[in-house]
């Protein structure tokens, strides 16, 4: 038997000749027909809908038993939906673009559940249904589907699309400042189940933050260009956070943040800030318990002159460190990690010389990207890699960020991340 190769990156896959592409998906298109008493239920509920019951309104419109909807709702937002229609009417007036997505009267959660449903993968399975009826009865199932719901419910879902346009307007604003890799390095770092391990430590309170300490000259602070760059990479952390609302959690975008620390004039023989005194300084913080709780404590960032510099390329970055590694037993492999007493979070890394080095971080990459690679290091088994080929002690970024690029259109800049490929 023949067969047809189609291309698949570098590789090909044959298809049997008369068969079909394994990689299609194959939809159901057989064309649908509404029975008579379905028909006889939408046009009642067209002509009359005040005769509808609450039962035959919730057949009309997909929705499940009062109980079952509810129990839904409250496992997927922590309000019941009579509440959450609720909260979405007695919030209509705060969902314009005046006010910040922190302030809207819905979630983004919140707002999905309204038009979508409940019920997991119920939406794309009426869509598809929808499809295979006829254009009269396709037209008739929405003036139905219109006419049976309530007024409660129309009001609260024309909240709820308002705020999923002010969200797609924010989806669409960070995607503008991001490239390919840019993105995929954010959807790669998401599939790390980092903020699981985050939200539910025990270690942070309900509701509090968690981040990274970031170091700067004290000096700065009597400067335009601190002000300057700490709004650029506050814009970069905002983008980075909401490039996806369906992957990164409300609760995450609320609770992240960067703790700001001044030094005094702690520099070396380059006009930079010298090293070893921010990892004292970071130090007499751990001993101090200075780090508010949650945030990292095997690592810290800061930003220097060589960062300053930066901001008017194309990769912006500021540092990333560790605190000296604790004395421990040679027998110790170099990619074995040695807690530091007192930490709470995370452990400290890198025994070698090399590995002490401090890494240049895109702006646009300390969250999600970076953060959930060093909440890896928290994880245990495949988790504290995977879907990454190596962990993430200091060491291995490095080698991640100066590795020999294949491409010639690419070119080493040292600065972490490189594209996942690399990774």
């Amino acid at each position: 038997m023949s067969k047809t190769y189609i291309p698949r990156g570098q590789c090909f896959f044959p298809i049997d000749a008369g068969g079909t592409n394994p990689f299609s998906i194959n939809a159901d298109t057989t064309p649908l027909t509404l029975d008579e008493s379905t028909r006889t239920l939408y046009n009642r509920a067209i002509s009359d809908p005040s005769s509808l019951t609450d039962q035959e309104r919730r057949l009309i419109t997909h929705r499940p038993a009062p109980d079952e909807e509810n129990t839904l709702c409250r496992n997927a937002c922590g309000l019941s939906m009579d509440e959450l229609i609720t909260k979405a009417i007695n919030n209509s007036s705060n969902d314009d673009d005046g006010f910040s997505l922190s302030s809207l009267g819905l979630s983004y959660k919140e707002a999905s559940l309204l038009p979508a449903g409940v019920v997991k993968g119920q939406s794309g399975q009426i869509l598809s249904e929808v499809a295979r009826l006829s254009p009269e009865d396709r037209d008739l199932k929405a003036q139905a589907m219109e006419a049976a719901r309530t007024d409660d419910i129309r009001a609260a879902r024309e909240v709820a699309q308002r705020v999923g346009q002010r969200w797609l307007a924010v989806e669409l604003a960070a995607a503008e400042t991001l490239n390919d890799d840019d993105i995929r390095n954010i959807r790669f770092a998401m599939k790390v189940p980092w903020q699981e391990h985050v939200l539910h430590s025990r270690l942070n309170s309900a509701g509090g933050r968690f981040g990274l300490v970031i170091f700067f000259q004290k000096e700065e602070e009597e400067e335009g260009r601190l002000l300057e760059y700490k709004s650029q990479i506050g814009t970069a952390l905002y983008h980075g956070l909401h490039y996806s609302s369906r992957l990164i959690k409300d609760e995450t975008r609320d609770r992240f943040t960067l703790h700001w620390v001044a030094v005094p004039g702690i520099i070396n023989n380059n006009n930079n800030l010298d090293l070893s005194a921010l990892r004292g300084s970071f130090d007499k913080m751990l001993s101090n318990n200075e780090i508010p709780v949650g945030f990292r404590r095997d690592a810290f960032l800061y930003v220097d002159e060589e960062a300053f510099r930066s901001r008017e390329t194309t990769r912006p970055y500021l540092w990333l460190a560790e605190p000296e590694p604790e004395p421990h037993p040679e027998s110790k492999t170099e990619t074995e990690t040695v807690p530091r007493s007192g930490t709470g979070t995370g452990t400290g890394t890198g025994v070698q010389p090399e590995a002490l080095h401090p890494l240049k971080v895109d702006i646009k990459h300390i969250a999600p990207v970076l953060f959930a690679r060093l909440v890896q290091r928290d994880l245990q088994g495949e988790a504290r890699r995977k879907p990454y080929r190596y962990t993430s002690e200091l060491s291995r970024l490095h080698a991640a960020a100066n590795a020999r690029y294949i491409c010639p259109d690419l070119e080493r800049d040292g600065i972490w991340p490189p594209p996942t490929r690399f990774q």
